[in-house]
């Protein structure tokens, strides 16, 4: 995995979260017909594999930027190929950004049906399952989680609307292209200086996207903030929930002697 990705975190909660599970090669398992267990771990699996697609976009890009931009197209002419090759790095990178949390929202709900499954009952049928569900579902069952709380305040962080809404345009309506805008600032001495900005016009986006070898980079940051934050806070659950599942199971002294 990419250095920025919470390794130590994200692993740390798969392990104590797979503890409420039946082992994968148990009878239980094999039979289970929701597949819970399946279900649990190929979308924790799934956040591991889409956060390296993310990182893995983020390097073609700049790499086509450095290898296959000609002075032409530096200079503000047109390359319908390199135009394609960058959209589509664009394209995988933000449907991959947006899965990256999807999948952990849908891991997150098998654990929790894995805990309280009249919380969360809708293992049998996965495709209801979302991250609006998921959080509803945290807040009903285990209000006072950290966890809870960075799930329910996720579709109002800034950093991850932006995310989301690109995903939406690029992955259900259009294409975006790069727009160079000529800019003119004159001093108070009355020099006047000409510069220009790059943007990636996409129409419908509420943010100006401003183009160059870090456009991929400034959200790759981002989601792994936000991953950070909610590894840590579902390590910290999980954790907890398997030492009180623990002390519970652990036999008396009654039952010792």
């Amino acid at each position: 995995m990419p250095a920025g990705f919470p390794e130590g975190d994200f692993r740390a909660f798969g392990i104590a979260a797979a503890a409420f599970f039946p082992s994968a090669d148990s009878y239980e398992a094999e039979i289970d017909p929701q597949q819970k267990r399946v279900h649990f771990t190929w979308s924790w699996q799934a956040v591991r594999y889409r956060y390296r697609g993310c990182f893995e976009c983020n390097g073609q890009f700049k790499a086509l930027l450095d290898d296959e931009a000609s002075d032409w197209w530096k200079g503000g002419g047109s390359d319908e190929e390199l135009t394609y090759k960058l959209e589509r790095c664009i394209y995988q990178f933000f449907t991959s950004g947006l899965s990256v949390f999807d999948s952990f929202a849908f891991c997150l709900y098998f654990y929790g049906n894995a805990l309280k499954p009249d919380a969360f009952p809708d293992v049998a049928n996965p495709r209801n399952i979302t991250r609006s569900k998921t959080a509803k579902a945290f807040n009903s069952a285990f209000s006072d989680a950290a966890m809870t709380g960075l799930l329910a305040g996720l579709s109002k962080d800034t950093r991850f609307r932006t995310i989301d809404a690109v995903r939406n345009l690029v992955g259900h309506r259009i294409i975006g292209r790069r727009s160079i805008r000529t800019l003119s600032t004159t001093d108070t001495h009355g020099t006047h200086t000409q510069g220009y900005e790059q943007t990636w016009h996409l129409p419908g986006a509420t943010e100006k996207l401003v183009f160059g070898e870090e456009f991929l980079q400034r959200p790759l940051n981002d989601i792994t903030a936000l991953l950070s934050s909610l590894s840590s806070s579902a390590r910290e659950f999980a954790e907890s929930q398997k030492v009180t599942k623990e002390a519970k199971n652990k036999p008396t002294a009654e039952h010792q002697s």
